[in-house]
């Protein structure tokens, strides 16, 4: 019973990274191909919901805490249904 617990926690953290990479490093780079065009240029409210403009990046667009939520919580529940489906597989 333990065991499987821990295979649990173990898809879901590595799936979450895997969506917070995503999240960072592809998609981030395919909504923002030039980051200093923010600096003249107002964001889209699809912008507005999932990256930010702070003081400390100069005007260029970072990702903001809704952004770094909802990754690892998708990332969590694809690991966990992945981890039901492969349980489901492994005992039938």
């Amino acid at each position: 019973m333990k065991r499987k617990r821990w295979i649990r926690i173990i898809f879901i953290i590595v799936f979450a990274g895997i969506s917070f990479f995503i999240s960072y490093g592809i998609i981030y780079n395919l909504l923002i191909p030039d980051p200093c065009f923010y600096h003249t240029n107002e964001m889209n409210s699809f912008m507005k919901l999932f990256y930010g403009t702070f003081p400390g990046e100069n005007g260029h667009p970072s990702p903001n805490l809704f952004n770094i939520i909802s990754s690892l919580f998708i990332g969590g529940f694809i690991g966990n249904y992945t981890y039901l489906k492969v349980l489901k597989l492994k005992y039938t």
